[in-house]
C-alpha cells in the first residue's frame, strides 16, 4: 500500500520534470549534430576544392615543362643531341648550361619541387637531371623512377606514384617524394617531376579546421599519395571502400571509431581528395550537450526524488494521522487536540476534523449525561411508587394492631421500630448501592413486621454463604418479590405459608430465588403477568413487582433476567440472575 502510494506520487511528480527536459535535450542534440554535420560537410567540400586548386595548380607545372622542354621543338632537339651526342662539344656544352641554368631557375623558385628529369632515348642510358645537370643511370642515385617508365608500354599517359628517394649516399633518412610521370612516348621520352611530399602535406595539415581531422589525396590508382597525418595508417581495404564508394558524404565504421567521410574528386587527374573526420571530435558538443541534458536528467530525477519522498512522507504521516483520527473519533477514552498552528491544507483539515469530533463528542456526551439523569429520574419516580404503596400497609397494620393491643407496647414498639428502619433504609439516598447484608437486614425488618401484621401465618427461610453478604446490590431487591409471595400466595392461603429465599453465587452471577407454597398463579394470570413485564405499563396492581424488574433492566441491562414459575395451588418461584458485585460503583 504504502510502496504502491509512493510510486504513483513519485511518477505524478517526476513525469512532468522529466518529459520537458528530454524532449529538450534530445532536440537539441539531434538539430545540433544535423547542422553540425551539414556545416563539417560544407566546409570538409571547401577545403578539399581548395586543396584540389592548390595541387593541380602544381601539377600544372609539368605542362609548364612539357612546354619549355618538349614543345618547343628547337630546346628539345638541342637536348636530345646533347644526350645523344657521346662527346662534348662546345655546342652542346653551351647548351647544356643554358637549359641547365633554366631549369635551375625553374625548381629554384618552386619550394614544393624536389626535382625533375628528362629522358629520351640515348645508347648511354643518360637523363637531364635539376639536380646535377647531365647524368647517366649509373652514376646517380635515384633511379626508381626509371624502371616503371621503362615497363609502361601504353600510350602517352601521366600517372602518379609516391617514392622514398635519396640522392647522397650520406643521406640517413630518405626523401618522401610524390614523382609525376609525363610519358611523352613509352620508353623513350618522359618529364618526370618530384614533389616534396612534405611540403604539400604540410600545407593539408595548415588547411585543417578540425581537430583529429585528416585530408589526404589516392592518386588514379587508390594509393594514398599525400596526408596530413600519418600517425595512424589507414587499412587498404579501407582505402578501397572509400575510393568506390559513389557518395561525396558519408559516415563510415574505422578501427578507431566512426567517421565522417567526404570526397572530391578530380576529373582532370582522376585523384580523389578526402577529409575524414571522427565522430567523436565531429559531435563532441552534441555529445557535451547530451551529456548535460543527462547531469540534468539525474539531478532533476535526485532532487525530485528527495523532494518527493519528503512530500510523500509528509502527506503520507498526515493522511495516517486522518486515518487514525477518524478511527478512533468514536473512542471517548482517545483525547482529541487539535494541532497547535494551521501550516497546511492537512493541518486545517485535522484541526477541523478533530473541531468537529469534540463537538460531536460533546453533544454526545451531553445526550448520554441527559439520558442517565433521566433513568435516574425514572428509578427515583419507581422507588417513590413503592415507598409509600409500603409505607400506607404498614401504617394501616400498626393501627390495627395499636387498636388491639392498647397498653401494650412490645409488639407496637417493634413494629415501630422495624418501620423505622425500613423507613431510614428506603429514603436515605435511593440510587446508592448496598451490601448484600444490609438488603437482608432491611428485609427481615420488613418480614418482622409482615409477620406481626399476619400473626405468624408464615414462615421465613433465608439461605445463602457469608460471602454473599459482601457483595452489592441496589435496595430493596427483595423486599417487592416478598411482598408479592404474601399478598398474592400466603394471604390467600388456608393454613401455615412458607417463604424461602436462597441466594447462590456462580463465578461472576448472582442467582436469587424466592419461593413461596401460596396459592400460586393460573396460566391466564401468568400470561399477563408475562405479557405486563415485557411491556412498558406502569398502573397494575403488581406494582412492586413491575418496578422492581423495571428498576434492575434499567441497572444491569442485560446482567439481569427474570424468570416466574407458578402452579396454581403448589406456590410460586420466582428466579432472578444478577451480576456478583464486589465494588460499590
Amino acid at each position: 500500500m504504502r510502496e504502491k502510494y509512493f510510486i504513483k506520487q513519485l511518477a505524478t511528480f517526476l513525469l512532468p520534470l522529466l518529459i520537458p527536459i528530454i524532449i529538450l535535450g534530445s532536440l537539441s542534440t539531434f538539430s545540433t549534430q544535423r547542422d553540425i554535420k551539414r556545416d563539417i560537410n560544407q566546409n570538409s567540400s571547401f577545403l578539399l576544392l581548395q586543396s584540389q586548386t592548390q595541387l593541380e595548380m602544381i601539377l600544372n607545372e609539368l605542362d609548364t615543362l612539357y612546354l619549355a622542354l618538349y614543345d618547343n621543338a628547337d630546346i628539345f632537339n638541342e637536348l636530345s643531341a646533347v644526350l645523344k651526342n657521346p662527346y662534348y662539344t662546345y655546342e652542346s656544352s653551351a647548351s647544356n648550361r643554358i637549359i641547365s641554368s633554366f631549369l635551375n631557375a625553374f625548381t629554384s623558385s618552386k619550394a614544393y619541387i624536389q626535382s625533375f628529369y628528362l629522358y629520351v632515348d640515348n645508347p648511354y642510358n643518360r637523363f637531364l637531371s635539376s639536380v646535377d645537370g647531365l647524368v647517366t643511370l649509373d652514376s646517380f642515385f635515384d633511379t626508381g623512377w626509371y624502371k616503371p617508365f621503362m615497363n609502361y608500354d601504353g600510350p602517352p599517359a601521366k600517372w602518379t606514384t609516391a617514392r622514398q628517394i635519396r640522392f647522397y649516399s650520406f643521406e640517413t633518412q630518405p626523401t618522401s617524394v610524390v614523382t609525376f610521370y609525363n610519358v611523352l612516348e613509352p620508353r623513350r621520352i618522359a618529364i618526370i617531376l618530384n614533389i616534396r611530399a612534405k611540403y604539400l602535406e604540410n600545407l593539408l595539415d595548415h588547411i585543417t579546421t578540425y581537430p583529429g581531422q585528416q585530408l589526404f589525396v589516392l592518386n588514379e590508382q587508390n594509393e594514398m599519395i599525400f596526408s596530413n597525418s600519418r600517425k595512424e595508417p589507414l587499412r587498404a581495404e579501407d582505402i578501397g571502400a572509400i575510393a568506390r564508394s559513389p557518395q561525396a558524404f558519408f559516415d563510415m565504421d574505422m578501427p578507431q571509431g566512426k567517421v565522417n567521410v567526404t570526397k572530391v574528386e578530380s576529373e582532370r587527374y582522376k585523384w580523389k581528395y578526402v577529409s575524414m573526420i571522427p565522430h567523436s571530435e565531429l559531435y563532441r558538443t552534441p555529445t557535451r550537450i547530451l551529456g548535460y541534458t543527462l547531469i540534468f536528467v539525474a539531478i532533476a530525477v535526485l532532487c525530485g526524488f528527495v523532494l518527493t519522498y519528503y512530500l510523500i512522507r509528509r502527506n503520507y504521516k498526515q493522511l495516517k494521522m486522518i486515518r487514525t483520527l477518524i478511527k478512533s473519533a468514536d473512542d471517548s477514552r482517545m483525547p482529541l487536540k487539535p494541532p497547535g498552528k494551521v501550516k497546511d491544507e492537512y493541518s486545517s483539515i485535522i484541526h477541523g476534523m478533530i473541531t468537529h469530533f469534540i463537538e460531536h463528542r460533546y453533544i454526545r456526551t451531553q445526550l448520554l449525561e441527559k439520558k442517565y439523569r433521566l433513568q435516574v429520574m425514572e428509578l427515583l419516580a419507581l422507588q417513590s411508587q413503592i415507598n409509600p404503596h409500603f409505607l400506607y400497609n404498614t401504617l394501616h397494620s400498626v393501627y390495627w394492631e395499636a387498636v388491639a393491643f392498647t397498653g401494650k407496647p412490645n409488639k407496637v414498639s417493634e413494629m415501630v421500630e422495624d418501620l423505622s428502619d425500613l423507613l431510614s433504609y428506603s429514603f436515605s439516598n435511593p440510587t446508592e448501592t448496598v451490601t448484600w447484608e444490609e438488603e437482608l437486614a432491611n428485609t427481615l425488618s420488613y418480614i418482622n413486621i409482615q409477620r406481626k401484621r399476619y400473626k405468624d401465618k408464615f414462615a421465613i427461610i433465608l439461605e445463602y454463604d457469608e460471602e454473599i453478604a459482601t457483595l452489592y446490590t441496589i435496595k430493596l431487591v427483595l423486599q417487592p418479590f416478598i411482598e408479592n409471595s404474601i399478598y398474592h400466595g400466603i394471604k390467600e392461603k388456608a393454613g401455615q405459608g412458607l417463604i424461602k429465599v436462597k441466594i447462590n453465587r456462580k463465578d461472576e452471577r448472582l442467582s436469587v430465588v424466592v419461593i413461596d407454597n401460596g396459592v400460586g398463579i393460573g396460566p391466564e394470570a401468568m400470561r399477563e403477568i408475562e405479557q405486563r413485564l415485557r411491556s412498558d405499563e406502569e398502573r397494575t396492581e403488581h406494582v412492586g413487582l413491575y418496578n422492581t424488574h423495571k428498576r434492575l433492566k434499567l441497572t444491569y441491562d442485560n446482567g439481569y433476567s427474570l424468570r416466574i414459575r407458578s402452579k396454581p395451588g403448589l406456590g410460586t418461584v420466582v428466579s432472578l440472575t444478577l451480576p456478583a458485585l464486589r465494588n460499590r460503583n
